[in-house]
This record gives C-alpha cells, sequence and structure tokens, in this order.
C-alpha cells in the first residue's frame, strides 16, 4: 500500500533529480567564460547606499567605498538616510564632500531611497550597496568589464557572509558559497532572478527605461530582476568580485530576514506569473520559474516529512507514557524488547531505494559544495565539517519551517516593509 509519505518522498526526489541533472548538464555545456580585462577607459559610476537605522555598519560601508581602486574623479557616492531613528545620520554626515553626496528623507522604504539615487546619479553606470555590506577594493575594476557588453544591463556580485563565527552564520556562509556558484551557472543561460543589494551594478539607461525600482515591493532588488528578464535585458553574475554582507546571528534574526525575502518572492512570482512555461522568455520562463515553483512546493512537503518521522513518533511515545500514567519500568522492558526486535529485523525491512537516493542526494550534493567552494575560491578544512552536517541535515529543515510561516503570515495578510 502507497502511504502519502511515499509520494511526498518521491515527489521532491522528482524535482531534486530534474534539478541537480540540468545544473550538471549547464555546468558542463557551458565552460568557463574566459577572465575579463580590466576595461581601458573606466566610466563614471554612481554608488547609492541607502540605509534605515545602520549605525552599527554604515561606517564600514562608506569606508569600503572610499577605499576602491577606482579613479576618484569617477565615482560618485550618494548615501540615502531614509528616516533613521538611531545615529546614521550623525556618522554619514561626517563624510559628507565633493564626493560623497548625503539625502535625508523622511522614512519612504528603499526602493524610493534607490530611485531617489537614481535620479541624482550622473554615472553611466548605477551600483546599490546595501548599508551592511562591504566590498573588496578591486571589486567594481573586476566587475564592470562584464557591462563592456552592451546586452547585458546588470551585473551581479560574488557576494559572502562577512565572518561568520556561530554554527547559524557559518551556515548562511556555506549557503552563500553555493548560491554563487548556482548563479555562475544559472548567469550562462540568462536565468538569473535576484538582483542582490549588495552591490549589483546596473546600466543607468536601461533602469530608467523600464521605469526604476518598484517603491511597493519588500524584495525591490528580487523584482527588478524579474522586470529586466521580462523585458529581455540580460544579467551577468561576476566569477570575482567579492562583496561581503552581515548575516544573522540569531533564529529571530534569521526569521525575521527570510520571512521578508519568502513573501516578497511569492509576491514577485505571482506578478510574473505570465511568464511562467512561456517559451517566448528563454530558459528563465521553461527552467527558472518552474524550478522556483518547484521549490515553493517542496519545503512545505519537507516539515510535513519532518513532522511525520519525527514530532509524530514522539508524539505517540508520548501518549503511550500517558496512558500507562509514566510508569517506565515495564515500558521501558518493553522497549528493550522491542529494540532488539527492530535491530534483529531492520534489515529485512529497510527501504534500500529510498536509502540509495537519499546517499546519492547527499553525495551530489557534496560534490556541488567542493566544487562551488573551489569556483568561489574558498577554503574548506576539517573545522568546516560540522557547519557543512549541520547544513545539509537540519538548516534547511530549519528554512522549511520559515517558509510555511511565511506563508502563513502572507495568507493571514501581514505584510512587510524594508526597515
Amino acid at each position: 500500500m502507497i502511504h502519502i509519505t511515499d509520494i511526498l518522498f518521491w515527489f521532491i526526489y522528482a524535482i531534486s533529480l530534474y534539478t541537480t541533472i540540468f545544473i550538471i548538464m549547464t555546468l558542463i555545456e557551458k565552460r568557463t567564460s574566459p577572465k575579463k580585462e580590466p576595461l581601458a577607459n573606466p566610466p563614471k559610476i554612481t554608488v547609492i547606499v541607502p540605509a534605515h537605522n545602520e549605525e552599527k555598519t554604515i561606517k564600514g560601508t562608506i569606508e569600503s567605498l572610499l577605499n576602491l581602486d577606482y579613479p576618484k574623479n569617477l565615482l560618485d557616492i550618494i548615501i540615502i538616510n531614509d528616516g533613521s531613528e538611531d545615529n546614521t545620520k550623525k556618522i554619514i554626515e561626517k563624510y559628507k564632500s565633493s564626493q560623497i553626496t548625503i539625502i535625508n528623507q523622511k522614512n519612504k522604504g528603499k526602493g524610493n531611497a534607490l530611485n531617489r539615487g537614481l535620479k541624482l546619479a550622473k554615472g553611466k553606470y548605477v551600483a546599490c550597496l546595501d548599508a551592511d555590506s562591504f566590498v573588496e577594493k578591486d571589486t567594481l575594476k573586476l566587475m564592470l568589464p562584464h557591462m563592456d557588453d552592451p546586452g547585458i544591463s546588470a551585473v551581479c556580485p560574488l557576494m559572502k557572509v562577512k565572518n561568520p563565527k556561530n554554527l547559524l552564520e557559518k551556515s548562511q556562509w556555506l549557503e552563500y558559497i553555493l548560491y554563487a556558484f548556482i548563479k555562475m551557472i544559472m548567469a550562462k543561460i540568462h536565468c538569473i532572478n535576484v538582483t542582490p543589494g549588495p552591490f549589483t551594478i546596473y546600466r543607468k539607461k536601461d533602469i530608467d527605461s523600464i521605469g526604476g525600482f518598484d517603491e511597493t515591493s519588500i524584495v525591490e532588488d528580487q523584482e527588478i530582476a524579474y522586470r529586466l528578464q521580462s523585458k529581455h535585458h540580460k544579467i551577468a553574475q561576476s566569477q570575482e568580485g567579492n562583496v561581503y554582507t552581515v548575516a544573522p546571528k540569531t533564529l529571530k534574526d534569521l526569521y525575521i530576514q527570510r520571512k521578508r525575502w519568502y513573501k516578497g518572492t511569492i509576491i514577485t512570482f505571482c506578478q510574473y506569473r505570465h511568464m511562467l512555461l512561456n517559451k517566448n522568455y528563454g530558459d528563465f520562463g521553461m527552467f527558472q520559474l518552474p524550478a522556483l515553483a518547484a521549490g515553493m512546493l517542496t519545503l512545505p512537503l519537507v516539515v510535513l516529512l519532518f513532522l511525520n518521522y519525527t514530532t509524530i513518533p514522539i508524539y505517540k511515545k508520548l501518549h503511550q507514557l500517558y496512558i500507562i500514567n509514566f510508569d517506565i519500568i515495564p515500558y521501558l522492558t518493553l522497549e528493550r524488547f522491542n529494540m532488539h526486535t527492530l535491530l534483529t529485523t531492520s534489515w529485512l525491512t529497510t527501504d534500500f531505494s529510498k536509502l540509495f537516493i537519499v546517499t546519492l542526494l547527499l553525495i551530489t550534493s557534496a560534490a556541488l559544495m567542493i566544487k562551488a567552494h573551489i569556483d568561489t575560491r574558498e577554503k574548506m578544512g576539517i573545522k568546516d565539517i560540522t557547519p557543512l552536517l549541520f547544513f545539509f541535515i537540519i538548516y534547511y529543515i530549519i528554512l522549511s519551517f520559515m517558509w510555511v510561516g511565511s506563508i502563513i503570515e502572507l495568507a493571514r495578510g501581514k505584510g512587510n516593509k524594508w526597515s
């Protein structure tokens, strides 16, 4: 008899297998692009930094921009203080100069702050940098050559977590590395669906032509990527240019971040649903969006499987103890007998097909993670084994629960705003 959990398992397996095979085939077929040569004539560029209550990080963000290896007369910086209630304004005022423009406004949201900076921008290219992110000295020079191709409207950085310390931060570090590697592959078939806030560079005339940033979106960096794709603009992914961002240190902070991301993902996906399975949008419509839809379905299923194999059995055991008034002596004797029976007969009842599939997926995932470390020039040592195990076994279960929580909040009409 087929159980619902078996159906869920095989559904998740089918999605994982299809996605993995597609990624591997794309990786094999689309060879690594030759390294881009620095531009002979560096263009003028404007960096927009929207900030809301960023007193802890804004100084480091500005200093990283001032330390960029780029002609000072060709680099303008616009900082938009979007109604901060802490010391952000006081800190940024110290940097006001001919190169740095300071704009103070009431809290109107990140999209509005970016658009205000966009109107003031004088550069041929515009980069957006979150106020909790930090750019390496040579990043701008390494990223700009991608824009030498007139068909490219935006180029994304190689985004990494800054100084991960605890297990949760290290899991995010691994997540960002893997995601950056996958984006490198997706860029080869023009399937990038997010132009991240930490230092994506845009061709200004292209952003102006599509109306700037969506001020109503809670994930403006994702929405504008979808809009660029819908207008058949191309998005590149830098394989060098490192940008570091501060990752949430606690589960509470991670949930606050992810529920905004997840709600925004659902809203943006629905907004651009006309692109789904539409061959007019190439691989973005025929692969990327179906893969995202499958992922949105898979995460709740992971929660159901987790509950089925952990929470429900635990509940049953506690219920059994309740029935016998927690008289555990005979119960323990029975449990010892059951455990002996289980150990002696488990090999007869083991579903080796599922065991093989899970093992194969874990091996494939580990291989992709190793490749991701190589391509992003990150090192993996013995000290990373624990975070790696946590990442593969626990971290995505945590994210799955956060995904379900976000769906529930969205269904109840609880929105988010940039704050």
